[in-house]
Order: C-alpha cells, then sequence, then structure tokens
C-alpha cells in the first residue's frame, strides 16, 4: 500500500456517514467490516485509511472488507493509489456496462459479477455490476457498486453464523458474494419455469380477448428468460476459473463448486423453460389457425343458407318485378281504357 496516497484522503470525507446504516444503506457510503458487528457503521475514508494503517501495525490477522457504494471515478483515485491499483481496473470499476470477467495482477486479482433483481416498484428486471478487488497477502477485499446489493445482505447473514462474526479469508468472501447473487438467480428461474409451466397449461383454455393477455406473457416470460440467461452466463467460467488459479484454499473451493452446480442447474432449467416457451408460440399459432379455419367454415355454412333462400325468391322476386312494371308482358290481361 502506498502511504504517499494518504494526503489525499480527507477528499473522501461524508459529512453525515455515522447517521447511515452501513451496508443497507441507500446513499454514497464507504464500509468497513472486520466481522458482523461492523456491518451497520459506515465510515469515511480517511477513518478507513488510520485504521488500515493501525491494523498493518499490529500485525494482526483478519480479514478485512471495505465496501465503497456510490463513489464517482475521481473520488476513487485515492483508493486507487492507496492500494497500488492498476489504472485499467480503476477504470473498469466506474463503467457501468463493465462484462463479467476474472482477472489476475501481481498483488491482487480483480472480479466483476453482476446480480439481478426488479426495479422497485415494476415487473422488470435489472443488472447492478459488483466489482471485487481482492489482495490475498493483505487479506483485504473491496468491493465497489453504484446501489444497493442484495448479495451483500446475504454474507452478512452468513457471517452471522462464523465464529465470532468475523471473515474467515478474502476467498471465503468471494465465494460468499457469488453464492448470494447465485442464490437471487435461482429463485427468479424457478420463478420462469413455474411462468412457462402455468402458460402451457392455460395456451389450450384461453379463447377471445384472454388469447392477448396469453400472448403479453409469453413475451415477458421470454424477455425474462432471455435476462436471465445472460446473467448467468459467465459465472460459471469465473468461478471454475478461480478454483484452477490455486488463489482459493481446498475448503472453499469445495464450497464455490457447489454454487458453479446452482448455475448449471439454473441453465439447464432455463433450457427447459425457453423451449416450452418456444413451443408456446406454435401452440398458440396452431390454435388461432384453427380457430380461423373453424369460423371460416361457419361462415360458409351461414352464406349457404342465404344462397339456398336466395334461390328460392330469386324467380318470385322476378316475376313481381316483371308483372309490376308498366309495360305489356306476355300473358297480361290487357284493359282498353276506351272501350
Amino acid at each position: 500500500m502506498n502511504k504517499g496516497a494518504n494526503t489525499r484522503v480527507i477528499e473522501l470525507q461524508q459529512n453525515s456517514a455515522y447517521d447511515h446504516p452501513g451496508l443497507y444503506s441507500k446513499i454514497k457510503r464507504v464500509t468497513l467490516v472486520t466481522n458482523s458487528r461492523d456491518c451497520n457503521k459506515s465510515f469515511s475514508w480517511s477513518d478507513v485509511v488510520e485504521i488500515l494503517d493501525q491494523e498493518r501495525n499490529k500485525r494482526t490477522k483478519g480479514t478485512i472488507w471495505i465496501d465503497f457504494q456510490g463513489f464517482h471515478s475521481d473520488e476513487m483515485i485515492p483508493v486507487g493509489e492507496y492500494f497500488n491499483i492498476h489504472p485499467l481496473t480503476m477504470e473498469d470499476c466506474m463503467t457501468v456496462d463493465t462484462r463479467e470477467k476474472y482477472e489476475t495482477f501481481d498483488d491482487y486479482y480483480f472480479i466483476v459479477a453482476n446480480e439481478i433483481h426488479y426495479i422497485e416498484y415494476s415487473n422488470v428486471l435489472n443488472n447492478v455490476n459488483i466489482y471485487l478487488i481482492v489482495f490475498p497477502a493483505l487479506d483485504i477485499v473491496i468491493t465497489i457498486h453504484s446501489e444497493p446489493i442484495q448479495s451483500i445482505q446475504e454474507v452478512v447473514h452468513k457471517l452471522s453464523y462464523e465464529p465470532q462474526g468475523c471473515i474467515p479469508s478474502p476467498d471465503w468472501l468471494v465465494y460468499a458474494l457469488f453464492d448470494g447473487v447465485v442464490d437471487i438467480y435461482v429463485k427468479l428461474v424457478d420463478q420462469s419455469v413455474r411462468e412457462a409451466e402455468s402458460l402451457d397449461g392455460l395456451v389450450l383454455l384461453l379463447s377471445g380477448v384472454e388469447q392477448t393477455e396469453l400472448l403479453e406473457r409469453i413475451g415477458h416470460a421470454n424477455r425474462q428468460s432471455n435476462h436471465l440467461k445472460s446473467g448467468l452466463y459467465s459465472k460459471r467460467e469465473i468461478l471454475i476459473a478461480l478454483r484452477i488459479s490455486g488463489r482459493v484454499t481446498s475448503s472453499v473451493s469445495v464450497y464455490m463448486q457447489n454454487v458453479v452446480d446452482h448455475v448449471l442447474r439454473c441453465n439447464q432449467k432455463l433450457k427447459l423453460a425457453r423451449e416450452t416457451l418456444g413451443s408456446l408460440n406454435s401452440v398458440y399459432l396452431a390454435k388461432v389457425s384453427i380457430e380461423l379455419a373453424t369460423a371460416s367454415n361457419e361462415m360458409n355454412v351461414v352464406m349457404r343458407a342465404l344462397g339456398g333462400i336466395s334461390a328460392v325468391f330469386l324467380p318470385l322476386t322476378l316475376i313481381s318485378g316483371l308483372f309490376g312494371m308498366n309495360v305489356k308482358v306476355p300473358g297480361m290481361i290487357v284493359t282498353d281504357e276506351n272501350g
């Protein structure tokens, strides 16, 4: 760590940092966590630097987790300088649409993952990136995100079951974050599968105006499954790369494999749901074609009946029309007006 950067850390001082509940806050804040009791405490960056220097002087062992939420690129410059973080890493952390990836550097490794959740008061899914910078030698993990992350709350819940509420190791924290993220996908994938099964049962039952609503639900389910598929795309590769990198202990590697299995199972369920939704489109179109053919046949029956009635009344109409005209027609009895 570069102590020469200490002169600039005052720029990140937060005036009301202690008035808000740390990891559960929706405001800009920095939280330092060494155990579960710290999760509701917000610090200024200058306080974090002071604590880090004290811990380094004490030479005590224990993982430190520093969480940044809502900071801009200029505000993160002192952090990058203090930890000697590569400029490309900091640039990725400040980019909203950075792809999910795993990169290794001399002193740390860098992970980009995304969490998915519903936008508040809507049924629209939204992805939020979380950036992890892990220093194995320093036992420090930095997480950066732009808004509250649900998986962080899951990590805090897991910490409460650890001895003395302490973070066992940096790789354990990475596992816990990924486990929280994937658990959210598991729930959403199960919902998507249930929706596909429900639509499969309704597609042959609904008719008329209800079919419009059914078609809208099929379209929404397709969009949601595509969104979930894109979110799960890189997580399995990242977790496998972590396991074979040698930066993960064997005890944590077993748990990471369990998360990999969950991702694989989610992909299998999504594939089944997507196939079901794809078949629903074909069934829906086939049903509409049958209904149109049935309506056409019914119209033909009506037209044939009308044609038969017309055939009966047409000669009568012709005769009455002829004899109703003011001209002589063969067979008409004519009287002489003069006689």
